[in-house]
């Protein structure tokens, strides 16, 4: 069992960058996957971060904040384009004997001349900054995954101990059925007496149907026990649960409210109580169950 909330960052560097990864999960109903990157971050690998997450991650929020800076800006390479000044000098040089110029052509000159000079603009940092970045999505991922863990032994836990409960409370309250029954038996007397005198036969069986129906809850024990033994299967198995576990509980919910509705004695209403309460608790921690 694993819990979707979690926590995990890395942190790496080389001469020229350094690079921080900060990755957290929250609960969601499926997997959605959001990433906050640097302007320096291309935007081509954000297929590929989140198609390494869904091998690890199946269900909750996930939010990645990356972070790039450099240390210190790179120098720009000055390209000087030698063919181009040759051509330049020639061409002048020609001019210059034409005219019978006496002025010398100098590199000044030359350089002067569009194109002659120029910056080459920075490469991209890109194929320094892919080793770093996937060794901190590995880290920051691998201490998430170890939160998730952890949690979600604590709510394994925390469950079982309520599962545990309501089954000896179900346990309680099928002790209770027999005097249930005699009650009933007895209502069912005084009911028939009273109305027999009146003659009313459709009232007769009115009542008697709601009696019978009110006094019975041995099918509704049936499928309880029968839903928890499946939440109990359930939560040994591996993998995702959450859903499961949720469609389950509203079984389980559905079957108390019915005892509930049909219980006749103070005891079976307070083991009812009891019962949705911890279902209730069930529910609240299985929302953060992957």
């Amino acid at each position: 069992m694993k819990s979707m909330t979690g926590y995990g960052e890395g942190r790496e560097e080389n001469e020229r960058v350094e690079v921080y990864l900060q990755i957290k999960t929250l609960n969601h109903r499926f997997l959605e996957i959001e990433i906050y990157p640097s302007q320096l971050f291309p935007f081509a690998w954000e297929k590929t971060i989140k198609d390494y997450i869904k091998r690890k991650i199946k269900r909750g929020k996930v939010i990645i904040d990356i972070e790039i800076k450099r240390k210190k800006p790179p120098l720009p390479e000055v390209i000087v384009n030698q063919n181009l000044i040759s051509h330049y000098y020639k061409a002048l040089s020609q001019i210059s004997n034409r005219l019978e110029l006496t002025d010398k052509i100098t590199l000044s000159d030359i350089l002067s001349l569009p194109e002659t000079i120029y910056l080459k603009k920075s490469e991209a940092i890109k194929e320094n900054i892919r080793p770093l970045i996937n060794k901190n999505l590995r880290k920051a991922l691998q201490q998430l995954l170890q939160m998730r863990e952890k949690e979600g032994e604590e709510h394994y836990c925390s469950i079982r101990e309520y599962s545990k409960r309501i089954q000896k409370d179900v346990l309680k309250i099928e002790k209770e059925i027999p005097l249930i029954q005699r009650k009933y038996e007895h209502r069912i007397k005084e009911t028939l007496g009273k109305l027999i005198d009146k003659s009313d036969r459709k009232k007769v069986l009115n009542e008697l149907s709601s009696l019978i129906w009110r006094g019975d809850i041995s099918e509704e024990i049936l499928r309880l026990r029968s839903h928890l033994d499946q939440f109990q299967t359930t939560l040994e198995n591996q993998g995702p649960i959450g859903n499961k576990l949720k469609f389950i509980l509203q079984e389980l919910q559905r079957e108390i409210n019915t005892i509930g509705a049909k219980s006749v004695t103070f005891t079976i209403s307070n083991f009812v109580v009891q019962i949705k309460e911890d279902i209730e608790r069930i529910r609240e921690i299985s929302q953060n169950i992957e």
